[in-house]
């Protein structure tokens, strides 16, 4: 219609001059306004390679990335990025890759990747991982899920802050702030409190950055009652030691029996937070009565060889457990000295230093120290050393318990000057390591400690029969039991909601189980599917050597600014000659 009029308009025109080039003009300026009002297209031919691959669509993936891999298939199990993403095919999980496209035969993962459970779908299907960055908070963490009441609860984890701005990492209980640490730059970090409370409970630990809070994570903790432990302590004489540390022991609540020599055959006696019991021939049903036996080298080397022999049946046979304290009038030919053999340094005098305890990163205030220390020897632990790494504890194995051998006899300094940390730091280690230890019928063992909601959790149970009446949320899981180890039984349930978990008729200290919500620990989570997807990747790269070509025709628009070029070149034509025919 508009070409009808415009031509029509130029045949009425009085000068007929150059009519034919005005009709071709009007044409094309015509033409070129339909062509910018309408898209054209055309078709062309593109090769690429007909390498039998898909790509994978994974959290923390780029958009931009994708332009790489056209004419690709894309998936993603990920329903907000089936959303974010629309032309990509959304699986119900990974098997259907396999099972629904049988010609693919490599994947490119795009974003933090997957993680264990997901790896073991794929079956060893070649990978090329294409990692998102590693976010910035905490990358890996752990702590002590299981404590007895008084444990020490010790949370560490590494940090990753790329811009090395300056974070705060929190432990909070109850709301109250528990300890805390700053973190400059990524690296590691340690927080320490001893719980107050038993039984279940959530810590909180939180990461802030002024008043911005980046993260902010449940901290399920179990804490078990403790059995009272039952202490002998065998004195050759009245000191100060064996006073501060019975007296520390009964504050604590341990069973305390206090043997003290007077004079050849005679002892005087004393029982705290327990009954009286005779103590003045040790046979071996009197030591078993007792977790762990405290004496100088001096009360023990003078027991009567019924005592020593009853002694030693109950460490070797049955594992009592026995701290040791050295003194320079012990001979040195003791059956419980035979693995920590003492060097005496001649002409020194006592000196002053640090002990760096087993287990604890900052030493302990400085005590006297006699120029005594223990000469390693293979198949033996130190326990402490000096600022010069020289051994002042070891203990070692000795049949079915533990001995401790130990240099000290002045550690109720500590005390004296107001140090009840290190006391009961140093004291706690020694304890704990040798005590002996009570029998676990079954133990069960979370191996996946993250688990989250609607996730399988993954357990290992030790026991000498089926555990058929261990139950995890009411749940009996479906053991299976190792080929290796008779006694490790292995299975799963799934979790039908957050939160703490029953289990039921087990004997060890595993405690209840707790389910993580989706959004807990999403860093911890991401970095971890990075590092395992890179490690899938390296053992199954994928790798195309030889891949065919194929030439797919494609639809290309044609750049609209032809037609504003066409356009604006027929106007002025006509403009100009319309002018310059009037002159």
């Amino acid at each position: 219609m508009l070409l009808s009029i415009s031509v029509w308009k130029e045949v009425r025109r009085v000068s007929k001059a150059n009519l034919v080039l005005r009709i071709i003009a009007v044409a094309i300026a015509v033409a070129a306004l339909a062509c910018i009002a309408i898209p054209l297209t055309c078709q062309t031919g593109q090769t690429v390679s007909d390498k039998h691959e898909a790509v994978l669509l994974t959290d923390g993936f780029n958009a931009d990335s994708l332009k790489k891999y056209l004419y690709v298939p894309v998936f993603t199990t990920s329903s907000p990025i089936k959303k974010e993403y629309p032309t990509a095919v959304l699986l119900n999980n990974l098997a259907e890759v396999r099972a629904d496209h049988p010609g693919i035969t490599g994947l490119h993962i795009l974003g933090y990747g997957l993680d264990e459970e997901e790896m073991k779908v794929l079956s060893g299907m070649p990978v090329a991982f294409h990692p998102a960055p590693q976010p910035t908070g905490i990358s890996s963490i752990g702590w002590n899920h299981n404590l007895k009441a008084g444990e020490v609860l010790k949370v560490q984890g590494r940090f990753n802050d790329p811009e090395n701005k300056n974070y705060l990492v929190i432990l909070k209980g109850l709301n109250v702030t528990l300890d805390s640490v700053a973190v400059k730059t990524s690296g590691d970090f340690e927080l320490h409190t001893t719980p107050k409370t038993a039984g279940n409970i959530v810590y909180r630990l939180i990461v802030k950055s002024g008043q911005d809070t980046l993260e902010n994570e449940s901290l399920p903790l179990h804490i078990g009652p403790v059995k009272p432990l039952k202490v002998l302590i065998l004195a050759s004489s009245p000191d100060f030691e064996n006073r501060f540390l019975k007296n520390w022991l009964s504050a604590n609540g341990y069973a305390v029996h206090v043997r003290t020599t007077i004079s050849k055959d005679k002892y005087s006696t004393e029982a705290i937070n327990a009954p009286q019991i005779a103590l003045t021939g040790l046979s071996a049903t009197t030591l078993q009565n007792f977790d762990v036996v405290v004496g100088d080298q001096l009360a023990l080397q003078n027991l009567n060889s019924g005592e020593s022999a009853a002694l030693k049946q109950q460490v070797t046979q049955k594992g009592l457990g026995l701290i040791v304290r050295a003194d320079s009038t012990g001979k040195n030919d003791s059956w419980f000295q035979s693995s920590f053999p003492v060097y005496r340094t001649s002409g020194q005098t006592q000196n002053s230093s640090t002990l760096v305890l087993s287990g604890q990163t900052q030493p302990t205030q400085a005590l006297r120290l006699d120029p005594v220390n223990i000469v390693y020897k293979q198949g033996t632990q130190v326990l402490a050393s000096d600022i010069k790494n020289r051994s002042l504890i070891s203990a070692g194995m000795a049949g079915a318990g533990k001995v401790i051998f130990s240099t000290l006899n002045n550690t109720y300094n500590w005390m004296l000057a107001g140090d009840e940390q290190d006391y009961t730091a140093y004291w706690s280690l020694l304890i704990g390591k040798v005590a002996r230890q009570v029998s676990v019928s079954r133990s069960l063992i979370v191996l996946n400690e993250l688990a989250g909601f609607n996730q399988q959790i993954n357990v290992e149970v030790l026991s000498a029969s089926q555990p058929d009446s261990v139950t995890i949320a009411g749940v009996k899981p479906a053991f299976a039991q190792s080929d290796a180890v008779p006694f490790l039984w292995s299975g799963g349930v799934w979790s039908s909601k957050t939160g703490w978990q029953n289990v039921g008729n087990t004997t060890g200290s595993a405690g209840d189980i707790y389910v993580f919500g989706d959004n807990d620990w999403q860093t911890v989570k991401n970095c971890r599917k990075i590092f395992v997807t890179n490690r899938y990747a390296k053992e199954n790269l994928l790798n195309y050597t030889n891949a065919g070509q194929k030439v797919h025709q494609i639809s290309r628009q044609i750049p609209k600014i032809w037609f504003y070029l066409l356009l604006l070149a027929a106007c002025t034509y006509l403009w100009a000659e319309a002018k310059f025919s009037v002159r």
